[in-house]
Parts: C-alpha cells; structure tokens; sequence
C-alpha cells in the first residue's frame, strides 16, 4: 500500500513539474499582439503612446526623448502611466570621436570579403525569424496579412543583406509560425531555440505594428523618408533586465547614428521567448498601413545601429573598450539568469524528492535513511555516500 501512494506521490510531483513547465512557456503568449488597440495617456490625460495589443498594469515604457512611465492601471483599452521620470541611458560618447559611417567604411570588411568560417574567436554572427508570418503592408503589399510569407519576409531579408554588408554573417529562418494567433511565440519558439543552437551574438525576431495611423511611424530620418522602429522587451522572463540594457544600448546608439529612428521602448507582460537569450529583442518596423518602401529605407540605418551596438566602430579587429565593457557586462548577467534557472530548478527537484521519501517513509530515521540512499545515487556517490565508501 506504501509503495503504491509512494508511486502516486512521484507520479503527482512529475506532473507538477510538467505543470509548471507548460505554463511558463504557455505565459509567452501573454502578450500576442492582435486587435485590440490599447492607448497609453499620463496623468493629465495626453496620450503617451498607442499599442496594437494588451495593456497591462506593470508594463513599462521609455519615450522617444528617454522618460520613463509605469502603467498604474488599465481600465478597458485605455492605460494610465506614471511618469517616473528620465531614463538612465548608456554612455555611448565613444561614438563622437569619430563617425559610424566613416569607421565601417574604412574598418569593416564587405559581405563578399567575410570569413566562411563563422566559428572563430573574431566571428560576427546574428540570427532572425518571424513570429508572425503573415504581417504585411496595406499600400505596398495590398494587404495586411498575407496566409504564408507576408510582406515582413521582405523587411526581414533586407535587414540580413545590409547587416551582412556590415561583415556580419546572419542566419534568417523563413519558418512560418502561422495562424497568427496567440500559439505563434510557442511555435516560433522552436524556431529560436534552433538558431541559438549556433551560438549568435544576438537573436532578432522581425515585427510590423498594427497601429492604423502610419504617421505615427512616418518619418524623415538621415534625409531619407523612412520608418520609425520600436523595440520590445518582454518583462516575464529572467533575462528581462539584460534584454532591457541591450534595448537600450540599441537606442542609445541609434540616436547618436540616426536621430528619430527609434521610436520608443516597450517593456510589456510575457517574454516574447526572450527567456531564451540576453541579446533577444523584438524589432517592430513600421506599421501595416505605412508602404514597405519606407521600412527597406530603415533597414540599412538599422543594420548600422545594431553592429555599432554588438562590435563596437572597429579598427581592424579592435573593439572599442565601452562596447567591450557592455557584452562583458551582458556575459555576466547572462551567467547570473542561467544559475537563477539552475536554483529554481533544483529547488523544485529538492521538494519532490522530500515529498517522495516522507511518503516512503514517513518520516524520522527512515526518511532521513531513504533521503542519503537517493541522493548517494543521484549524485553518483558525492552526496549522501555511505561511511564504508569515505
């Protein structure tokens, strides 16, 4: 009878564990964009940004000119923000020494000249995809969703072929992930998984908004007629604080490079699966009513900021010391998420095995027996070894 609630007990705790491991993966589409169109006003009731998805109370955001606001509460499609105030924003003086166009035409080597062999200590490596595969542009593509590979594919392979002309090798997996439809982050999520099985510096999932008003995105950038980008960070994950820097590392960068091409940050619920990696972010490039012609203007502009912001404006192979310091800095917080995960995880497995071995048992001498027993074999001897084996 023992043995049998003992195999019930186990059979439980695995479940729970399964349990667990479904909902968090399952809490990345949280936050799935759709219809609904949510605005942001501040305490006076000016409205601060408009969102082509949900609102939640928490959520964070960092406007275009670097202040910081909280959602205090949401009451139907309309978001109350706290204006908390200037954003603390990475020192990228470095950039004033010298121009970014100046230093890549001179220092990084053209597409065509880029090493084949990607698993070197100097090698520059980026992967993309695209969650939602049927994101399309009304006046260029004649639609905004197309079943299959929207207009975003377009979007998606410019940017590969102008961070590629930075000397980058970019990895771009044309998966779709459809319907579009609050299950694509966990279909893309495979997806991402596979490409991080390359080791890239960065992993970059391609978005086009959804906000009606394409002048919210419209804009005259470098001389250019272009598209504004926004940037996403999902703030359910353990790597939310580095997604966080790398994001604002990106738009530090770019408003030195190129004035007004990011439009803002949103920090929002879910995790976008950037749980994944330190260096995930979501890029949204334009919106669905604006033409694709003005997004491929942004793409090159991009491309720039996003290798300023990984390698730094190189001399030959030389990185520049703040650059160097931010992905020393990335590195270590990537190591404190990944033993974050570790303790949870063995905290989580330490419960089910005292739940098992009180069950067994029932406590006392015997369980603490049963507990030396488990742990001697799971441990291969290390812990719980018998005073025969010392």
């Amino acid at each position: 009878m023992r043995r049998k609630i003992g195999q019930l007990a186990l059979a439980f705790v695995l479940s729970l564990m399964l349990y667990i491991a479904c909902a968090i993966n399952a809490y990345a589409d949280d936050f799935a964009d759709g219809d609904n169109l949510c605005v942001a006003v501040d305490e006076s009731g000016n409205r601060l940004f408009t969102l082509a998805g949900a609102i939640s109370e928490g959520d964070e955001y960092i406007s275009k000119d670097n202040i910081l606001y909280r959602i205090m509460s949401v009451s139907g499609n309309t978001a109350l923000a706290e204006r908390i105030g200037e954003e603390t924003m990475p020192d990228v003086s470095w950039l004033d020494a010298v121009t970014a166009k100046a230093v890549f035409a001179q220092a990084v080597p053209a597409a065509s000249d880029a090493k084949d062999d990607v698993s070197g200590d100097n090698r520059k490596l980026i992967a993309m995809y695209v969650t939602h595969s049927d994101e399309s542009y009304i006046p260029t593509d004649g639609t905004e969703s197309i079943e299959g590979q929207g207009g975003i594919y377009d979007v998606a392979r410019a940017f590969r072929d102008d961070l590629q002309a930075q000397g980058i090798d970019v990895i771009l997996d044309e998966s779709t992930h459809l319907p579009h439809d609050s299950g694509a982050y966990r279909r893309s999520r495979q997806t991402a998984e596979r490409l991080l099985q390359h080791a890239p510096d960065a992993i970059i999932d391609i978005h086009r908004d959804g906000i009606p008003d394409q002048s919210e995105y419209a804009a005259t950038i470098d001389g250019e007629k272009a598209s504004q980008v926004r940037l996403l960070v999902g703030r359910s994950n353990q790597n939310s604080a580095v997604n966080r820097e790398f994001a604002k590392q990106i738009k530090a960068v770019a408003d030195k490079q190129y004035p007004g091409l990011i439009k803002d940050i949103f920090i929002g619920k879910g995790n976008y699966n950037q749980d994944l990696s330190p260096n995930a972010i979501l890029l949204e490039f334009g919106t669905h009513t604006i033409s694709k012609e003005r997004v491929l203007n942004s793409t090159d502009m991009m491309a720039e900021v996003v290798s300023t912001t990984l390698y730094g404006p190189q001399t030959g192979s030389a990185q520049s010391p703040e650059s160097a310091a931010a992905q020393q800095s990335r590195e270590s917080a990537k190591n404190e998420s990944g033993m974050s995960g570790l303790l949870i995880m063995l905290a989580v497995i330490i419960a089910g095995v005292l739940i098992f071995a009180f069950v067994q048992t029932g406590g006392g001498q015997a369980m603490a027996g049963k507990l030396k027993s488990g742990l001697s074999e799971l441990t291969g001897g290390f812990i719980g070894r018998r005073d025969s084996e010392t």
